[in-house]
């Protein structure tokens, strides 16, 4: 059982473990943390231009979760059912001090080299779209 705890409880790590370069230069770090089930996410560098998040599976919520924390002081908060035809959707809100936008994120893996993401949200009320992609180190 518990073999299977675990499982269920990495699949984040396991489908995106890695470091990466991604759009911009950034460098991403996703592995899990030691000795528990949450995934960590290092990007950029260790400024306000980078930040850490933290993701897991609460199953209380029947969710997944992931928080996002900034070095500028901005912050998003994203849930998730799991992985779907190979993509991971995160729903959520992402505030910074000039503004709130509500949206999704979705990660999927192209390839075993290849991350791309595509970010659809919301601001003052007008729909927006980005893409950005990393490959692995």
């Amino acid at each position: 059982m518990l073999g299977m705890v675990f499982a269920a409880l990495s699949l984040f790590a396991q489908a995106f473990g890695g470091s990466w370069t991604c759009t911009g230069g950034y460098h991403w770090n996703i592995a899990p943390a030691p000795s528990n089930a949450w995934t960590i996410v290092q990007w950029g560098p260790r400024s306000a231009d980078g930040g850490a998040a933290h993701v897991g599976y609460v199953a209380k919520l029947h969710k997944w979760i992931y928080e996002d924390f900034h070095g500028d002081g901005s912050y998003a908060t994203n849930s998730s059912q799991g992985p779907s035809g190979g993509a991971w959707t995160w729903s959520g809100t992402y505030y910074t001090a000039q503004t709130v936008s509500h949206g999704s994120v979705v990660w999927k893996r192209t390839n075993a080299k290849r991350i791309d993401r595509t970010f659809n949200y919301t601001v003052n009320g007008k729909p927006r779209q980005a893409h950005d992609s990393c490959t692995s180190i």
